[in-house]
């Protein structure tokens, strides 16, 4: 066991002892997990293919960013979960290699996933109260510039736990991803309030009835984007709170857990949502449905 915890670096488990207690959980997740990753590949595909070929409004841009990293939750990170948990059952043990995958692929994708979701919150909100404004914020350019600062600096925070202690690196990591929860509620909690403002401006904006009418389309299309986007982004942090809780609760607090039960739920439960998402984006926007069904056409008739 203590070769096992040295060979692979700074993610030893010293815990394999008690995975008796955790074989069921373990067994089932696993095989949630073995037949929801090939659905989160590729209905993410289909999701990131349809914005990319046809929408390339900024909202749309970053709904793209959040499918691919939901791509490589399907393709590495519940691979790596469902390897991990049944050699755990199995052997007692998990070879290095796997460690490392899992963990790396974890971090990269979940980061990404929140970081996304705050730039999306602030986005909407941006497009609420600026309004004709808005474009000289946010551009298409610009959106594709702040998502490869995205990847590149989770990546990069990744990396840190090989080079200095990792209990730091982890810690760095947990605590932006709470600054972007933060910042997600607040800008949702100011989208909502700032609809609120709006309707009631609408009303008295002009006597002349053409130009009220054209007022309150652009209104009623700009509150119709970003009640979706806002769905969409509640979805996402109602499957994602409960992992990033457990993980701070144990790592950076250093409270016990009575069982690790609580990682192979909460995870699996954020695993899931690579799967949910792509139907609720589907669901909520006309765009992208619209989108999906020109990709699969194209697909098919091929």
């Amino acid at each position: 066991m203590a070769e096992n915890s040295l060979s692979c670096y700074q993610l030893p488990d010293p815990t394999f002892h008690k995975v008796a207690e955790r074989y069921t959980v373990n067994l089932v997740t696993a095989i949630i997990n073995m037949v929801t990753a090939p659905l989160a590949v590729i209905s993410n595909l289909l999701i990131f293919a349809a914005i990319v070929s046809r929408l390339r409004a900024p909202s749309k841009i970053l709904i793209a960013s959040l499918a691919l990293s939901d791509v490589f939750v399907g393709l590495a990170v519940q691979p790596g979960y469902v390897m991990y948990r049944l050699m755990e059952n199995q052997h007692r043990s998990v070879p290095c290699f796997v460690s490392i995958v899992y963990a790396n692929a974890f971090y990269i994708c979940c980061g990404v996933a929140f970081m996304t979701l705050a730039v999306v919150s602030y986005e909407r909100l941006t497009a609420v109260r600026l309004q004709v404004r808005y474009n000289a914020v946010f551009s298409s350019s610009r959106i594709l510039r702040y998502m490869a600062f995205i990847w590149i600096l989770n990546i990069l925070f990744t990396s840190l736990q090989w080079v200095v202690v990792k209990q730091v690196s982890r810690g760095i990591h947990l605590i932006a991803w709470f600054i972007c929860l933060l910042v997600a509620v607040v800008s949702n909690i100011g989208i909502i309030l700032s609809l609120r403002q709006h309707s009631r401006r609408v009303q008295p904006a002009s006597r002349h009835p053409s130009k009220r009418n054209q007022c309150k389309r652009r209104i009623s299309r700009e509150v119709n984007v970003t009640r979706s986007i806002s769905f969409i982004v509640a979805v996402y942090l109602m499957f994602n709170i409960p992992v990033l809780f457990v993980t701070i609760y144990h790592q950076i607090l250093g409270r016990d857990i009575k069982t690790y039960n609580h990682y192979s739920w909460s995870e699996t439960l954020a695993f899931l949502n690579s799967c949910t998402n792509p139907l609720v984006c589907c669901w909520k926007s006309r765009e992208i449905r619209q989108a999906v069904k020109a990709v699969l056409d194209r697909i098919f008739c091929k």
